[in-house]
């Protein structure tokens, strides 16, 4: 349900201030990466299923058991990548029957996220693949660390509860299994490619993640278009901090500008509607860019990367999905109500009346 305006400035108000203070405790704690931090604060508070709690515990859980099945993966296996590829396949599919079943679906997602993003790490820099896995985590455990204590205090949500889901996973389900198979694929495809291309793989396996989970071929485009939007107004929120922080390069004003974006994010990603998915990556992507280390402030390489990520998983996912057997092209047809026997039946141009 939309809430209202009065709730929405509410909430907005809460993730952004929630946003600032993961940032100072990043900043502080010198995190190599507090973007990451900054966006986990932001992706928990803004946006959640059932309470911003659970979506915390999901993603410290899923990405928990991303990174290790990653480190595993890339310790065992990175000189034969074929076999190492071949289990990639195996447990995204795994991943992702258990996301379509509902039960801790957040949590799988996380894990085949984490499980590509930390494979690539260590086959293209094994030698840091250690410190950069517990690097990733403390920034997570931090953002949704303060999540939590914003909300607390804040009196906005103290339940702790955590909704397992109920759906049974046996009898396998056929239709879950055939999109779980084809989201591996097209993850291990787009691996490929954009090793040939020479693009960051893993911005580009995530998008593949998040599109093919749509429920069909015209959601999954509108999708993407909406991850570019965002991308965009990202972009331009962030140039424009980069123009006047480089005028007074003072912390405060990069602080208050991440505030206020964070807040037109949260503000979109409640309100917006069909377009709330735009906001939801417009609060993603902001951090992405404008909290940068020194050396790398100012620069919009960042956002570039991630719109080639953007086109390569939405061409990969969209060719993938178009082939592949019973993925549906668009929604099925809602299903008329039965009419009663003894109701009249309309006929037609009578219900324009």
């Amino acid at each position: 349900m939309t809430p209202s305006p009065r709730e929405a400035t509410g909430h907005s108000l809460l993730t952004a201030t929630a946003s600032v203070i993961c940032l100072l405790l990043a900043a502080t704690l010198r995190l190599a990466h507090t973007d990451l931090a900054v966006w986990t604060t932001f992706l928990v508070m803004a946006q959640y299923t059932y309470t911003s709690f659970q979506k915390g515990f999901e993603r410290v859980a899923g990405r928990g058991v991303g990174i290790l099945a990653g480190l595993v993966l890339t310790t065992w296996f990175n000189d034969v990548p074929l076999v190492a590829f071949l289990l990639i396949g195996v447990l995204l599919t795994a991943c992702f029957y258990i996301y379509f079943s509902g039960r801790l679906a957040y949590t799988a997602l996380q894990a085949g996220l984490y499980l590509v993003a930390v494979f690539q790490i260590g086959r293209f820099s094994p030698e840091t693949v250690e410190w950069e896995s517990r690097e990733l985590f403390a920034a997570i455990l931090v953002g949704v660390f303060v999540a939590n204590i914003v909300n607390w205090l804040a009196g906005f949500e103290g339940d702790v509860s955590i909704n397992l889901g109920d759906a049974p996973l046996f009898p396998v389900r056929t239709d879950w299994l055939n999109q779980s198979l084809m989201l591996a694929v097209t993850v291990l495809i787009t691996l490929v490619v954009a090793h040939l291309v020479d693009l960051p793989p893993t911005t580009a396996a995530i998008s593949v993640l998040v599109l093919t989970i749509s429920p069909h071929l015209q959601a999954l485009i509108q999708k993407g278009e909406l991850r570019i939007a965002g991308l965009v107004l990202a972009t331009l929120w962030s140039a424009a901090s980069f123009v006047l922080v480089g005028l007074l390069p003072h912390f405060p004003l990069l602080a208050t500008f991440v505030f206020l974006g964070q807040f037109v994010a949260t503000y979109l990603t409640l309100r917006g509607g069909t377009y709330s998915y735009a906001g939801l990556q417009m609060g993603l992507v902001l951090p992405m860019i404008a909290v940068a280390a020194p050396d790398d402030f100012g620069s919009l390489l960042p956002a570039l990367q991630r719109l080639e990520g953007i086109l390569l998983g939405l061409g990969a996912s969209v060719i993938v999905a178009g082939l592949w057997p019973r993925f549906p092209l668009a929604a099925a047809p809602p299903v008329p109500p039965p009419v009663p026997v003894s109701a009249p039946v309309a006929m037609p141009g009578e219900m324009d009346v």
